[in-house]
This record gives structure tokens, C-alpha cells and sequence, in this order.
């Protein structure tokens, strides 16, 4: 948290100034006798038993290295550079993460504590996509999932409503949903008909409605899709980009069919702080800086930046915390900057915050010359 330089391990070790030798940091990650879930597990209740009002957030990220002689090292293309970016490489080389934050929600603000971090490895019976989130889900307590649309996955979510959590995702914009059938439309024999009339996004009854101070286009109904066993309730906002040309629909479902419309919109709209999360994980938190090689070395690693990074939140979030009443303002000029005004404070400000106290603290002239006086005082007297 307070070490300014990479946080690779052996940056930290020189850091934190030492007696023992160097491979105790060694030996912590990797033959220490502690376990990385149950250290995340045991945050995230302490979190809930503080908040009442809070949902999950789930998704995945890489770590990009250029050796080939880590652990778990796969392939993966770089699809922005067809897009945009085109000095980027085309190809890399690196470690893929299944992360889980909590999304909070107080009066004043919403704050995300990124909690649990897997390391996965595609191709791997025990250690694939799925058998991560099964093994996250099956140790948390029921609750509100939201994922993005890249996990629009008909056996993601059996595993997810299997263990009595709730989903909430985009849908992509080929997806196909289906009104519930009626006592009209089901055959005298043989099995009943789950699926109805196909829907027709544009055709839905879209509604004026005031959301988040603004006023959208918005249509809300329950229906099926074949992503999903559970009936869903669809809510698609509707806009156009300029007159005259064609409407653009954005859809998000859920299996939580007592959500309101204004909710499930604001829901998916704070998903996105997870990826800020990501991005100062590894900007400040040495995510994907670690030196290690083996697979729980590497787990272990990143399984602390994430609890570095959640700590660093909650000390400017719990009352009693005497950096709890700082503004934006108060960090940015504590700090010297003057060129960045952003609307709230980020992990990178906190951290960077603290760590001027920190050292502030430890080098002040008082600290320093308070032995002195007193010596200078028992020689006197």
C-alpha cells in the first residue's frame, strides 16, 4: 500500500527493510500454510456485515507478460488492434483472472471492493472458466450477480441459479427472446410449450421515463430465452444518435423479476467499476507485477493486491477513520496536482494520499527532533 516503486516481490522486500533473508518472501507465497480463498472469503463477510445494501460483480482479465517460463502462460490475440491501436502488438503472452467484487451502496455514494481473484487456465478440467465460478459461487451467500455480455452462457448461468444467485446481464445484439406461452398456444398433448412468439425488439411498447436525472425510452417485459432456463425480465432502453437515422437498443435481463426498471439500468451502469478497479489494480496495486512462477505463488499475489486495494477503500469509507471526511479537493491539493480534476477519488489518489502521510509521518522535523530536546534537557538539568 505505502510502497511507491513496482510492486514486484522483490521490490517489496527491499521496501519493507528486512532482517530475514530474501527467499522468506519467497516461501510465504509459495510454501506458506494459509489459504487465499478463505483469506478473500473472510473479507467479503466483514464487508457485508457493514453494508446492508450490496450487490456482485463478476468478470475476467489478463495479465500481460513476455516470458514463457511462468505457470500457466497461454496465448491470446489482441482484438483492438483491428479497431484501433494499431502500434500495439497483435499477439501476447499471459495469465487470464476470474475476479469478484462488491458493489456497495450507502445514501451518499457507491464504492466497489474488488474481493476475490482466481487464476485461470483454459483447457484445464479443474481450473477453466467454469469450474472457477462454481467454486466462487458455491462460497458466497445468495445474492445479485451482474456480468457482461460476454457471458451470455446457458451453462454459466445454471451453475449460477443452482446455488439461489441472481443474474443480471446485457444481452448481445443478435439475442433472441420469446414471449411466455398462453393456455391458448399450449398442445392438448405431449409436453407443454415453454417458449412463445418470437419478440421484435423495435415493436415493444417503449415508455418515456426518468432515470438517473434524465429522461430515456424504455420498454420492460418478462420473457424466455434459451440463454437462460429461469423466465427473465428484459428491459431495453431505446435511443437515437441523430434525426433521421435508426434507433439504437440497448438490453439487459435479469432473473430478479421484482427489479424495477430504473434499478436494473442503474445496476448495470456501475458494473463498469470493476474495470477501473482492474486498471488501478494494476497501475498501483502490482496486480501483474509479480515475479513468481507456480500457480499458487501467482493466486496468492494478486489475492493481496486485491486486499490492498480493498483496505486502501475502506479507510476513506468507514467513519471512524480520520481520512473518512477528505474531499477530492483536499487530496488534489495535499498532493500538488493541479492538471487532473476527476469527480471522485480513485484507488491511485487514496494510495498515493496515505502514502504522503506515511512518509510524512516518519520523516517529520518534530519526529526528529523530539529525542534530541530531551537529551538536550536531561544534560541541562
Amino acid at each position: 500500500m505505502f510502497y511507491p516503486g513496482r510492486k514486484t516481490v522483490t521490490g517489496l522486500y527491499l521496501g519493507s527493510h528486512p532482517k530475514s533473508c530474501y527467499w522468506s518472501l519467497i516461501k510465504f507465497f509459495s510454501r506458506g500454510k494459509w489459504n487465499a480463498d478463505a483469506v478473500a472469503k473472510r473479507w467479503l463477510n466483514f464487508l457485508q456485515t457493514h453494508f446492508k445494501d450490496w450487490v456482485y460483480v463478476y468478470d475476467e482479465t489478463h495479465a500481460k507478460k513476455t516470458g514463457k517460463t511462468q505457470f500457466g502462460l497461454h496465448f491470446f490475440r489482441n482484438y483492438r488492434y483491428q479497431k484501433r491501436n494499431r502500434n500495439q502488438s497483435k499477439f501476447h503472452w499471459g495469465h487470464q483472472f476470474a475476479a469478484l467484487g462488491l458493489l456497495c451502496l450507502t445514501a451518499g455514494q457507491t464504492v466497489l471492493f474488488p474481493v476475490w481473484v482466481k487464476m485461470l487456465l483454459p483447457g484445464h478440467t479443474a481450473l477453466d472458466s467454469l469450474a472457477v465460478l462454481e467454486t466462487i459461487l458455491s462460497q458466497i451467500p445468495a445474492g445479485l450477480i451482474l456480468f457482461d455480455r460476454g457471458f451470455n452462457n446457458r451453462k454459466v448461468f445454471q451453475i449460477l441459479l443452482g446455488y439461489g444467485h441472481h443474474l443480471l446481464c446485457r444481452a448481445k445484439s443478435n439475442a433472441v427472446f420469446y414471449s411466455l406461452p398462453t393456455q391458448k398456444e399450449q398442445p392438448k398433448r405431449g409436453r407443454k410449450k415453454k417458449y412463445g412468439k418470437r419478440v421484435y425488439i423495435p415493436k415493444m411498447c417503449f415508455r418515456d421515463r426518468f432515470v438517473e436525472g434524465q429522461t430515456v425510452s424504455v420498454a420492460g417485459a418478462i420473457l424466455r430465452t434459451k440463454m437462460c432456463p429461469q423466465p427473465v425480465r428484459l428491459v431495453v432502453k431505446r435511443t437515437r444518435p441523430k434525426r433521421g437515422k435508426p434507433y439504437r437498443y440497448f438490453m439487459v435481463y435479469t432473473t430478479d423479476l421484482e427489479l424495477p426498471v430504473e434499478t436494473i439500468l442503474r445496476y448495470y451502469r456501475l458494473r463498469w467499476e470493476l474495470e477501473t478497479a482492474f486498471r488501478d489494480m494494476k497501475q498501483n496495486f502490482g496486480f501483474d507485477a509479480y515475479q513468481v512462477q507456480s500457480h499458487k505463488s501467482i493466486s496468492r499475489f494478486v489475492q493481496l493486491s486485491f486486499v490492498a486495494a480493498s483496505m486502501t477503500q475502506w479507510l476513506f469509507v468507514q467513519p471512524q477513520s480520520a481520512v473518512a471526511s477528505i474531499d477530492v479537493d483536499d487530496v488534489l491539493n495535499a498532493l500538488g496536482i493541479h492538471w487532473y480534476h476527476p469527480k471522485k477519488l480513485t484507488r491511485g489518489l487514496m494510495q498515493a494520499y496515505l502514502r504522503s502521510l506515511f512518509f510524512f509521518h516518519l520523516f517529520s522535523a518534530t519526529k526528529a527532533i523530539e529525542p534530541f530536546s530531551q537529551e538536550i534537557r536531561q544534560q541541562s538539568d
